[in-house]
C-alpha cells in the first residue's frame, strides 16, 4: 500500500455508509432462519408444534449464553487487533457456522450450532466499536442510530424473504442464504470500510486489558447504561410471542401468518425510521428530552394494541411502538459511545453485547409465560411499566448533567 492511500484521512460518512450496508446484509441474512426455528426442529424431530416451540426457545437461549460468555472478550481483542478485522471475524465465521448450521440432521446438532453461532457472531457490538472509533464526537447519537437503522431494515425485511426460501427449496437453502449474507457484508467490508488502527496502551498485555474491561463494565458511568440496554430490548421482544395470536383473533384467523408477517414488517420499519430520525433530533434538541419522549410516548403507544379490537387497531399501535422506540437503543449505543475511553469502544461495546443477550434471552421468556399466566394482551401492560422503568433509569443517569455535554 503507498505512503498516499496511508496518509488519506479515514471518511467517517463514507464508512458509516458502507457500515449501514453491512449492517443490513447482516441482519438480513439472520432474518432468513431466526424466526423459522421451531419448523427447523419440527422437521428434524418430528416434533409436535408445541415440543418445536420449547425446543426453538431453548435455542434462543443457547444462542444468548454463547453470545454473552465471548462479546466482552471480542470486544478486548477488537481494541488489540483492530475493529475492522473484528468485525471480518464475526462476518466470516458467523456465515460459515449458519451455512453449516443447514447440514444437521438432528434437533441435538442445530441446538449445538446455535451456541457456536452465538459464540462466534456478534457482528453489532463489532460494527458500532468501528463507527465510534472515527465518528467525530458530536455526530456519534446521530451514526449510532443510522446503524441501528440498518438492523431494523433486515428485521422488517428478512423473514419475508426467508419465508419464500424456506417454502420454495427448504431449511438447508435457507441457512446457506444466510450465510450468503453476512459473507456479502463481509466483501461491503473488505473493499469499502477503512480504519486508522492503533493499539490503545491499555490494550496490551495478557491479563490487563481484562482488568480494563471489569472496571470499565462495572463502571457508574457504564454500568446503568448496560442495564437501559437490557430494559429497552426486553421491551421490544416480550411482546412478540403475543403477536401471531392476537392477530389470529381480530383477524378470525384466515391468513393470520401473512398477517402477522406485515405487522412484523411496518414494526421494523418504524423502528428504522425512528433511530434515524431519533440520532438525528439528539443533537439539536439535546438527548436526555429525545430519550425521555420517545420513552413516554412508546408507553402511550402501548396502550392501543392492548384495546385493540380489530386489525387496523393493532397494527397501527404495533408501528407506533416501533416508531416511538426503535430509536431508543440507538441512543444509548451512542451514549456508550461517548462514555467509552479511547481505544476501548470494542470492550464497550463488547459488554453491551452481554446485556443484549440477557434481553435476547428473557425477553420473549417473559412474555411467553406472561401470556400463558394472564393472557395475551398482558405484554402490552408490562411493555408500559418496562417503559416506565426506563424513564427513571434515564432520568438518574442523564438528569445531573446536560445532555448537551453528553
Amino acid at each position: 500500500m503507498s505512503s498516499a492511500t496511508l496518509s488519506r484521512p479515514v471518511s467517517w460518512k463514507k464508512n458509516l455508509i458502507a457500515l449501514w450496508f453491512a449492517q443490513v446484509g447482516t441482519t438480513l441474512g439472520f432474518s432468513f432462519t431466526f424466526p423459522f426455528y421451531p419448523l427447523f426442529f419440527e422437521e428434524l424431530g418430528g416434533f409436535t408444534t408445541e415440543r418445536a416451540a420449547f425446543w426453538a426457545g431453548l435455542a434462543g437461549w443457547v444462542f444468548g449464553l454463547g453470545m454473552g460468555l465471548s462479546s466482552p472478550i471480542w470486544g478486548v481483542l477488537g481494541d488489540r487487533f483492530g475493529r475492522k478485522l473484528n468485525v471480518l471475524r464475526s462476518l466470516i465465521l458467523g456465515g460459515l457456522f449458519l451455512t453449516i448450521s443447514g447440514f444437521s440432521q438432528t434437533p441435538f446438532q442445530l441446538m449445538a450450532s446455535r451456541f457456536v453461532i452465538g459464540a462466534t457472531s456478534g457482528v453489532v457490538p463489532t460494527i458500532m466499536a468501528l463507527v465510534a472509533a472515527h465518528t467525530p464526537r458530536e455526530r456519534l447519537p446521530f451514526a449510532a442510530g443510522i446503524v441501528q437503522s440498518g438492523l431494523f431494515v433486515g428485521v422488517a425485511l428478512g423473514p419475508l424473504l426467508g419465508g419464500i426460501i424456506y417454502d420454495a427449496w427448504g431449511m438447508r437453502a435457507a441457512f446457506i442464504a444466510t450465510g450468503a449474507g453476512l459473507w456479502g457484508s463481509a466483501l461491503i467490508v473488505i473493499f469499502l470500510v477503512r480504519e486508522d488502527f492503533h493499539p490503545a496502551e491499555s490494550s496490551l498485555g495478557l491479563v490487563r486489558p481484562f482488568l480494563v474491561l471489569w472496571r470499565l463494565s462495572t463502571s457508574r458511568a457504564m454500568l446503568p447504561l448496560y442495564g437501559v440496554v437490557f430494559l429497552v430490548l426486553a421491551a421490544h421482544l416480550m411482546i412478540q410471542p403475543a403477536v401471531p395470536g392476537l392477530v389470529s383473533i381480530v383477524e378470525g384467523g384466515s391468513d393470520s401468518g401473512t398477517a402477522s408477517g406485515i405487522v412484523f414488517a411496518l414494526g421494523g420499519i418504524g423502528s428504522a425510521v425512528s433511530a434515524v430520525v431519533m440520532g438525528w433530533l439528539a443533537p439539536k434538541v439535546g438527548l436526555q428530552r429525545v430519550l425521555m419522549a420517545g420513552t413516554v410516548l412508546a408507553a402511550l403507544a402501548a396502550l392501543v394494541p392492548y384495546f385493540a379490537i380489530d386489525y387496523l387497531t393493532l397494527a397501527v399501535g404495533f408501528t407506533a411502538i416501533a416508531l416511538f422506540s426503535g430509536g431508543l437503543s440507538g441512543l444509548v449505543n451512542g451514549l456508550i459511545a461517548l462514555r467509552s475511553p479511547s481505544g476501548q469502544h470494542g470492550a464497550a461495546f463488547g459488554s453491551a453485547q452481554l446485556a443484549h443477550a440477557f434481553g435476547v434471552a428473557l425477553g420473549p421468556l417473559a412474555g411467553g409465560a406472561m401470556v400463558v399466566t394472564w393472557g395475551l394482551r398482558s405484554v402490552f401492560l408490562f411493555e408500559v411499566a418496562t417503559f416506565v422503568l426506563i424513564l427513571l433509569a434515564v432520568a438518574a443517569l442523564l438528569g445531573g448533567r446536560s445532555t448537551r455535554d453528553e
